[in-house]
């Protein structure tokens, strides 16, 4: 019997140090952000660098991945809000007819 992808990650311990790896970097992109609404984001290289300083060593290709992680995460909870929304708004329509 296969296992079912429910059950989550093979390796629970390298999944938690991803999460907290990818949290960090999160929280290092918000800062930066916060503090310097009008320049651009953070490079791979820059995070790559502030991770070192924490001891944590990734390549530039896995800081990159995680960025794209947190992106995409940032899109599907914008697009729930906007979809939650809408949803409230049409059924506030349908309730005043």
């Amino acid at each position: 019997m296969t296992p079912s992808h429910s059950e989550g990650p093979r390796n629970r311990p390298a999944a938690a140090r991803g999460a907290r790896t990818r949290e960090l970097i999160r929280q290092q992109m918000l800062a930066h952000a916060t503090e310097h609404p009008l320049t651009k984001p953070l490079t791979g290289k820059q995070l790559q660098i502030a991770l070192r300083a924490r001891g944590i060593y990734l390549a530039l290709s896995t800081v990159l991945w995680h960025v794209s992680h947190i992106r995409l995460q940032a899109d599907i909870e914008r697009l729930d809000v906007e979809l939650r929304r809408n949803c409230s708004n049409s059924s506030d329509s349908t309730q005043s007819v």
